[in-house]
C-alpha cells in the first residue's frame, strides 16, 4: 500500500517549482500589494479562495479526479507570457501569468468535473492580479463629468478647466487620489464574493456585480461634489476637513454598507442556501484519485516546462547584459537654427537611467518665445524607455487637457498634448519615440516590439524626443510653428 507521503510529495514538488519559476512575479506583486492601498485587499484573495475550496470539500471529494493534459497548453502560454514580461519588465504580464497559472495547475490535476465544483474559487484567484491603475485617468474624467452637473444643479458657479474646478471661493483638482480607484476595485472584488455566497441564480449574481461597479463610481462623484459644496458654503473653511472625513475608511464603509443593503433587498428565501450536512467519515476516507490514475506524466511534463523556461529566461538575460551601443542623439551644431543646451526649469521631464540626455531650447521666428526640447536616449539594453517611473511632465504641476495625433509630411505620426498649470498657463508638447529608424507614438506598441526583439537577442537603441512651448495661441498655430522644426530634428537623428 502506497503511503500518503508518496502521493502528496509530487504535489509539493510541483508547488515549489511553481514558486521558484514565478518567484519574481510573486515577489513584485506582494510588494505592490503592500505599498499601494489600491491593492491591499489582494493579500486576502488567495486565502479566501482556498477557504471557499475547503467549504466545497465534500462535493469535491465525490468527483473523479482525472488529469486534464490539455491544460498543459495554456500553462505553456503562461510561461511564455511570464518570460515576455520578465524580459520587457512588463509587470502586468508577469502578474497575469503568475496568478492565472495557479488555478490552471489545480484544474490540470483534478480535471474538468472536479474543477467545475470549485469554479468560482479558482476564478476568484485572478483578483490577486494588481490591475486597475490604468483606469485612473478615465475615472478622474468620469468623476469630474458627474460632479460638475451636480454643482450646477445646486447653484454653485463652477468653471471646469481640464480636471480643475474653479468656484468663487477657490480651485480644486480632481487628482488621482480623487479617482476612487481603490473604492472601485475593492467594491468589485467584494461584489463578486458577496454575489457568490448570497445568490443561487446567475442572473442575480451578474446584476449584483454590475451594481458593485456602478455604485462606487456614483458615490465617488457625490463625494467630490460634497467637498466642493462644503467649501462653497463655508468659504473654504472646512474643505480640507471634509476631504479627510469623507475620503477614507468612513466613506468606503458607507459604500460597502450600501452594497450589502442592496444585496439584502435582492435576496429571498430561495437564495439562502440550505445548511450543510456534516461530512461523514466514509466520504472523507474516500478519494477518487486511484493509484492507477497517478498523474506521473503530468508531474514530469510540468517540471520539464518549468526548467526549460528558467533556462530560456537566463539565456536571454545573459545575452542582454552583454549588449552595448551608441545612444541616439541629435547633432544640434548641424541644425539650421540656434539651439542652446541647458537644464529645463518650467517644464521638467523625468526619464531615469537614460544613457544620454539632451535638453535646452531654441528660438522661434517673430519672437514667439523659446521652444524647449528634451531627448532621453537608451542604448545597450540598459534602462527602460517605457517605464511607469518615466514622466513627460509632472502630474503635480500640470493636468492634461487634450491629446491628439499629428501627421508629418514624411508620413510619420507624432503626438501632441496640451496641458495646463494650476495658475492657468498652457503648454504644448510635441513628442515621439524613436527606435533606430522607426517612429512610434504608442508606448504599448513600442514596448511590445522592443520586448519581442529582445526575446530573439536583438536590442535596438531608442529615445524619446519632445519639443514644447508655453503659449496662449491656438493649437493649429502651435502645430504650424513646430512642424518644420520637428521634421529637421527627425532628419538629424543619428545612431
Amino acid at each position: 500500500m502506497t503511503s500518503p507521503f508518496v502521493k502528496v510529495a509530487p504535489v509539493f514538488v510541483v508547488f515549489l517549482a511553481w514558486i521558484y519559476t514565478y518567484y519574481q512575479g510573486i515577489a513584485t506583486a506582494v510588494n505592490l500589494w503592500a505599498i499601494s492601498e489600491i491593492f491591499n485587499h489582494c493579500f486576502l484573495v488567495i486565502p479566501i479562495s482556498f477557504f471557499l475550496i475547503y467549504q466545497k470539500r465534500e462535493q469535491l471529494l465525490k468527483q473523479p479526479f482525472v488529469v486534464n493534459y490539455w491544460l498543459l497548453i495554456p500553462l505553456v502560454g503562461t510561461l511564455a507570457l511570464y518570460t515576455f514580461g520578465s524580459i520587457g519588465d512588463i509587470r502586468l504580464f508577469m502578474h497575469v501569468a503568475t496568478f492565472s497559472s495557479l488555478p490552471l495547475l489545480i484544474w490540470l490535476f483534478i480535471g474538468n468535473q472536479a474543477a467545475k465544483t470549485i469554479a468560482f474559487p479558482l476564478c476568484f484567484m485572478l483578483f490577486s492580479i494588481p490591475f486597475g491603475e490604468q483606469f485612473i485617468p478615465h475615472l478622474q474624467e468620469i468623476t469630474t463629468d458627474l460632479a460638475v452637473p451636480l454643482l450646477e444643479l445646486t447653484g454653485v458657479p463652477v468653471y471646469r478647466n481640464g480636471l480643475y474646478l474653479d468656484i468663487p471661493e477657490g480651485r480644486f483638482l480632481v487628482a488621482e487620489a480623487c479617482s476612487g480607484i481603490s473604492f472601485l476595485i475593492t467594491s468589485i472584488v467584494f461584489g463578486n464574493l458577496y454575489a457568490y455566497v448570497s445568490f443561487n441564480t446567475l442572473g442575480k449574481r451578474l446584476f449584483f456585480v454590475a451594481i458593485s461597479l456602478i455604485v462606487p463610481i456614483l458615490a465617488n462623484a457625490i463625494r467630490v461634489y460634497g467637498i466642493v459644496l462644503i467649501a462653497h458654503l463655508t468659504d473654504m473653511e472646512h474643505a480640507a476637513g471634509a476631504d479627510h472625513l469623507i475620503y477614507g475608511g468612513v466613506f468606503f464603509a458607507i459604500v460597502l454598507f450600501l452594497l450589502i443593503m442592496i444585496g439584502e433587498l435582492l435576496r429571498n428565501k430561495a437564495d439562502i442556501k440550505e445548511a450543510k450536512q456534516p461530512i461523514s467519515k466514509e466520504s472523507v476516507g474516500k478519494t477518487p484519485l486511484s493509484e492507477t490514475n497517478q498523474p506521473v506524466m503530468a508531474y514530469a511534463a510540468l517540471l520539464v516546462l518549468f526548467v526549460s523556461q528558467s533556462m530560456w529566461l537566463t539565456t536571454i538575460t545573459n545575452n542582454k547584459s552583454t549588449l552595448s551601443g551608441d545612444a541616439l542623439v541629435v547633432d544640434f551644431m548641424a541644425l539650421p537654427f540656434e539651439a542652446k543646451e541647458q537644464q529645463l526649469k518650467k517644464w521638467q521631464p523625468n526619464f531615469s537611467k537614460a544613457s544620454n540626455v539632451q535638453q535646452g531650447y531654441f528660438k522661434t521666428a517673430n519672437n514667439l518665445g523659446n521652444v524647449d526640447f528634451f531627448i532621453a536616449s537608451y542604448s545597450g539594453g540598459e534602462g527602460e524607455l517605457i517605464s511607469s517611473l518615466n514622466r513627460l511632465y509632472s502630474a503635480d504641476r500640470w493636468t492634461l487637457i487634450k491629446n491628439v495625433k499629428i501627421s508629418l509630411n514624411e508620413g510619420n505620426d507624432i503626438q501632441l498634448i496640451k496641458i495646463v498649470s494650476p495658475s492657468g498657463q498652457y503648454r504644448y508638447i510635441l513628442y515621439w519615440y524613436q527606435l533606430s529608424d522607426e517612429v512610434f507614438i504608442s508606448k504599448i506598441k513600442l514596448k511590445l516590439y522592443q520586448t519581442l526583439m529582445e526575446m530573439f537577442g536583438q536590442t535596438q537603441d531608442s529615445a524619446i524626443i519632445a519639443v514644447s512651448i508655453e503659449s496662449e495661441q491656438t493649437m493649429e498655430d502651435v502645430i504650424a510653428m513646430l512642424k518644420s522644426k520637428v521634421n529637421i530634428i527627425q532628419d538629424s537623428i543619428k545612431g
